[in-house]
């Protein structure tokens, strides 16, 4: 079978040799991507000398502001994700050839399936035709959902709950909930049971600030919805997959194809238990830029499984999410 194909076998059926898929696909990246190719000679690491994943470079998620990493020509590439956008006018760009955007369906269906019921979709996002280049307004118009925005957002919204009759799933930024709240005052709406919600992070920003406890209690209090009902979204436009956590201190959960280790930022090393450090993610369904990718996000390992995002590295810019909706 072609690598495409077994990678989209082992995202439908979350098996697969990993470790041998990974340098699979690292050689066809190496191969094909010029400036990914001169990072890792850089590193020193080909994939002759490559044995594990682990041992394969992780590009900065910053390269993909200032390079076109990509394994095709940029106009054989059929989508493009950016970022959404930095307080500095930064983007990052995710090319997406055809391949790359067929696996990265499957990789977003199967990895929402993966954590969710399938339940009535609605989003607090601007839809694709407002953000073209959004991966998150196309995960969530691949998964049917409708969408709530605008001038009237608000309004639209109150409306659409207050009709609610069965169970749904209220995906959003933080800071559009936050919005929702202040302009609806003190207005409280019981959800059918099994409602869930779903909230991307971003909680701080240049507008009005909350912490997660804040806004889950909020979620019990307004929307009728306990904490345990209540999920976060982390994922990047720079890969294709997605993380989940459940309640206010849950770990950060991954799909089978999607690994991640956590280095000491001095070092380079793998941390420890309890060690905090940068997150480097390994995703599978990457398959037309590069697998392996070094974030500024910070975290550590819980003892129950999966990571504790603790937000960005110091120095860091803003970016995401949170500040489209802003």
């Amino acid at each position: 079978m072609s690598l495409p194909a077994d990678l989209t076998q082992c995202i439908q059926t979350s098996t697969g040799d990993f470790d041998a898929l990974a340098l699979r696909l690292f050689a066809y990246q190496y191969e094909n991507n010029p400036p990914y190719q001169r990072f890792c000679n850089g590193r020193g690491v080909t994939p002759e000398t490559a044995t594990h994943w682990q041992e394969i470079p992780a590009a900065p998620a910053v390269a993909f502001k200032r390079f076109s990493l990509t394994c095709v020509p940029e106009s054989e590439c059929v989508k493009v994700f950016h970022s959404s956008g930095t307080t500095s006018g930064e983007t990052s760009r995710h090319f997406m050839s055809e391949a790359a955007l067929d696996l990265y369906l499957v990789s977003l269906q199967a990895g929402y399936a993966h954590h969710f019921p399938s339940l009535p979709l609605l989003a607090l996002m601007p839809p694709p035709d407002v953000a073209p280049h959004s991966s998150l307004s196309f995960m969530l118009e691949t998964l049917g959902a409708e969408f709530i925005w605008g001038e009237s957002s608000a309004d639209q919204l109150r409306h659409t709950l207050a009709g609610l009759a069965t169970p749904c799933t209220l995906f959003g930024t933080a800071f559009a909930f936050v919005n929702f709240f202040d302009a609806t005052r003190k207005e409280n709406f019981a959800l059918p049971e099994g409602t869930l919600l779903i909230e991307t992070g971003g909680f701080k920003g240049r507008s009005r600030e909350i912490e997660r406890e804040e806004l889950y209690a909020l979620f019990t209090e307004r929307f009728g919805v306990a904490p345990s009902h209540c999920y976060s979204e982390y994922g990047m436009s720079e890969l294709a997959s997605q993380f989940y956590s459940q309640g206010v201190d849950g770990p950060k959960l991954a799909p089978p194809w999607l690994k991640t280790r956590i280095l000491d930022p001095v070092t380079g090393t793998d941390t420890v238990l309890g060690q905090p450090g940068l997150l480097a993610h390994y995703d599978l369904a990457n398959y037309n830029s590069v697998l392996a990718i070094q974030t500024e996000d910070m975290g550590v390992w819980d003892e129950c499984g999966g990571f504790q995002l603790q937000g960005r590295a110091p120095g860091a810019v803003l970016r995401g999410c949170s500040l489209l909706a802003e």
